[in-house]
């Protein structure tokens, strides 16, 4: 459970400190203004890496053992976040950027002994003089690889993300609970941020926050083949983070083949080449996603296969992908060259689908009975309903009632405060195992069902329903206080699941309410109402 709350900390965190840091932006100048070779078209501020990186830390302070090694991460973090922050406000030269990323990378390997001794098609152990050197060249490398890939809404905050989770899932394997941690925490910080930067982005985490997720990968994917299993091959590494190490070597080596700086901007990347043939920007970061998940899976399947093995698949797959692209170019072909160049394939079902009203109407329609529907079946279906929930669904009943003489027309605070409660009340008292409900594998496919109609709504309405508040973050908060409640001894998985489900209907209760027409009897006032009188019927 420890992992969990790392995650929810950081993300709690970094989604409280986004609204005011990007209010902050204009302030000290961290705006990023489009140019020939970006590919948004208006300014945007670029300080999510702040806010990503602040909720990492204070999530690792809390819940980590601060041993020297977890210190000097901690400080390379501030390193990091530091030059990153000055670089987002100035533009630095690349001299400086280097020098701010090896000194972050100097403290974590000679104070906090990160270091790469376990070389592939060696079965020795690396001195120092020759370890030390090829650690720092390595992770200066990979913080460097994640700054330069990130150049569309979501791609390297989703790259990050798919890499982290595999890194904390083998370190879990292992047992290195550190690892495991900081993977947790800031993978709930790439989430955190990553609800303001799919397309089209409201906000870029800038340098602080790509150098931020290429340092922090680099160093935690070393302790995890060097410490904590340092059975597999270390040959892994490259396999987890081997998109953006491909990307770079090929962007780099194309400069150079061209006698330019292999530090000098342009469009050469592969997702830049993914958009030149014809992809749209979701078909692109979606593809790039699918070739880093094929090399994750690859790692996890053959953690203890041979080092020549390894390299062939790496260089076999760089073959192809680069090979795609170079024929691509030569032959001029275009993936979307038709009578519907102006949409892929993909946008123009979804045009179509959003045209005919396919894609608001009836997830709307979804939200607006599914959600009451839930609360009054929970308390239906739930089985074991104590005293002192009936005794707060009296309190909460009062306050509804209270509120409706106040406010009839409209949902006050009072209400939408009981409404979130009876969420929370709702996933409580659904059993979250087979055993415990005939139902539920039904009441999984409703939840389901219901985060697909919310996020169909949330993307492709263009009404104002759902806004980022306060309350986004009230839902985390209430995940931490759900095992807390009498009579409950979570497991870590069973905890996992009552979290998601409460994410669900938590989002899926805010949306309703900004659907509401105005009414003093709608759906979502019936079932709450409806909900609590069933369970002060079945307490008492």
């Amino acid at each position: 459970m420890l992992f969990i709350f790392a995650f929810i900390i950081s993300l709690v965190a970094t989604m409280i400190l986004i609204p005011p840091v990007m209010k902050w932006a204009d302030k000290i100048g961290a705006i990023d203004i489009p140019d020939e070779r970006k590919v948004h078209t208006q300014a945007i501020p670029r300080v999510g890496g702040i806010a990503m990186v602040a909720g990492s830390v204070i999530s690792i302070l809390l819940l980590a053992e601060l041993d020297q090694q977890i210190i000097a991460i901690l400080v390379g973090f501030l390193v990091i976040w530091g030059f990153g922050l000055w670089d987002d406000k100035c533009n630095l030269n690349y001299k400086i950027k280097f020098l701010g990323q090896l000194l972050a990378v100097v403290i974590v390997v000679t104070w906090g002994d990160v270091v790469v001794r376990f070389f592939p098609f060696t079965n020795g152990y690396l001195a120092d003089y020759f370890a030390i050197p090829l650690t720092i060249f390595a992770l200066v490398g990979i913080t460097n690889a994640i700054n330069l890939s990130d150049g569309l809404d979501g791609l390297a905050g989703g790259t990050s993300l798919i890499t982290v989770s595999i890194i904390a899932l083998l370190a879990f394997d292992a047992n290195g609970e550190m690892v495991v941690i900081i993977s947790m925490a800031v993978a709930g910080s790439i989430l955190g941020f990553l609800r303001h930067n799919t397309y089209p982005a409201r906000l870029f985490m800038g340098d602080t926050g790509s150098q931020f997720l290429g340092f922090s990968l680099g160093v935690l994917v070393i302790i995890l083949s060097q410490t904590v299993n340092s059975a597999m091959s270390p040959l892994i590494p490259l396999l987890i983070l081997g998109l953006p190490i491909l990307d770079t070597m090929a962007v780099m080596g194309q400069r150079l083949y061209e006698r330019r700086s292999p530090f000098s901007p342009d469009k050469n990347h592969i997702h830049h080449k993914l958009l030149s043939i014809g992809f749209d920007h979701y078909e692109a970061v979606f593809i790039i996603y699918l070739l880093q998940s094929a090399l994750i899976a690859a790692a996890y399947f053959m953690l203890y296969e041979s080092d020549a093995l390894l390299l062939l698949i790496y260089l076999t797959i760089s073959v192809i992908v680069l090979g795609f692209f170079h024929y691509a170019r030569v032959l001029k072909w275009k993936i979307h060259d038709n009578e519907i160049s102006k949409f892929s394939l993909l946008k123009s079902l979804i045009h179509n689908l959003r045209k005919n009203g396919w894609l608001t109407t009836v997830p709307t329609f979804i939200l607006k009975v599914l959600v009451p529907a839930l609360l009054v079946t929970s308390a239906m279906f739930a089985v074991d309903v104590q005293v002192d929930m009936a005794v707060l669904a009296v309190l909460l009943l009062i306050m509804m009632f209270s509120s409706l003489m106040i406010n009839a027309d409209g949902i006050g605070g009072i209400e939408k405060a009981v409404i979130y409660i009876v969420s929370v009340m709702a996933v409580y008292l659904l059993p979250v195992n087979q055993s415990g409900l005939d139902n539920y594998n039904l009441f999984n496919m409703l939840f389901l069902i219901l985060a697909m109609a919310f996020a169909l709504r949330v993307r492709f309405s263009n009404e104002r329903t759902f806004q980022v508040t306060t309350l986004d973050y009230l839902v985390i908060i209430l995940v931490i206080i759900v095992p807390n409640l009498p009579e409950v001894h979570l497991e870590d998985s069973v905890f996992g699941e009552m979290a998601i489900r409460l994410v669900i209907l938590f989002y899926a209760s805010e949306a309703v309410i900004g659907l509401q027409q105005v009414s003093k009897w709608n759906l979502m006032r019936i079932g709450t109402l409806g909900a609590l009188s069933i369970v002060v019927f079945r307490g008492f």
